[in-house]
């Protein structure tokens, strides 16, 4: 239950903070919160899925 919860955790982040960030540039019309946020957030969300994949053959 706990791989299920962190992947779930994961996903959530993975779609959220460009959602945010999204929002963000929407209202603001800046759009360098975008390009400045969508790297780290894809490698580190995809890092964890990666890690848990990994677990999960185990």
């Amino acid at each position: 239950m706990k791989k299920t919860v962190s992947r779930a955790r994961v996903i959530i982040v993975l779609i959220g903070f460009p959602l945010i960030f999204l929002i963000m540039a929407l209202v603001t019309g800046e759009w360098r919160y975008m390009t400045w946020m969508i790297p780290p957030a894809l490698m580190s969300c995809w890092t964890a899925l990666f890690v848990l994949r990994k677990q999960e053959e185990r």
